[in-house]
């Protein structure tokens, strides 16, 4: 659920690719993969990076934080 903040701005919201929820940008966290073998960044709420979710062609370290 988008914050107070988001909610009155909607460039603050982003959808996760993960679970396609939307959500604040503070509680996202951008992932480097590969489309079509070109890098491109994927958009992840923290929750599912933290469970292991990763874009194809990932090769980077994601160090877990705590969900808010």
């Amino acid at each position: 659920m988008p914050s107070e903040k988001a909610k009155e701005n909607k460039s603050l919201t982003a959808t996760c690719v993960a679970c396609n929820k939307p959500g604040s940008t503070e509680t996202m966290v951008g992932l480097t993969g590969r489309d079509n073998g070109r890098p491109k960044q994927f958009t992840v709420c923290i929750a599912c990076a933290n469970k292991g979710w990763r874009p194809p062609g990932f090769a980077g370290v994601y160090t877990g934080r705590p969900a808010p």
